[in-house]
């Protein structure tokens, strides 16, 4: 039987909002730019998550990333500046 390629599509949720991303690890910075588009320059972004693959949940700082499942959760608030 033949091997299908597909790209396996994941469901997340970014304040409520259903997102889809076609991979399995997601940075902090694709996470703020799921939130946002454009990212305010010098802007501090708190991220946390839940129901992640590895870690299940906790906060993404920049520079870290985390290993995501079908409806992991993530909430991101803007903290101001710098």
């Amino acid at each position: 039987m033949a091997h299908e390629d597909h790209v396996k599509t994941y469901k997340v949720f970014v304040n409520g909002v259903e997102k889809v991303v076609d991979h399995e690890v997601l940075t902090y910075e694709e996470v703020v730019r799921l939130f946002i588009a454009q990212p305010v320059e010098g802007t501090i972004y708190a991220v946390s998550f839940e129901h992640g693959k590895e870690p299940k949940e906790g906060e993404l700082v920049a520079g870290q990333s985390v290993t995501i499942k079908q409806n992991t959760e993530f909430d991101v608030d803007d903290t101001g500046r710098s």
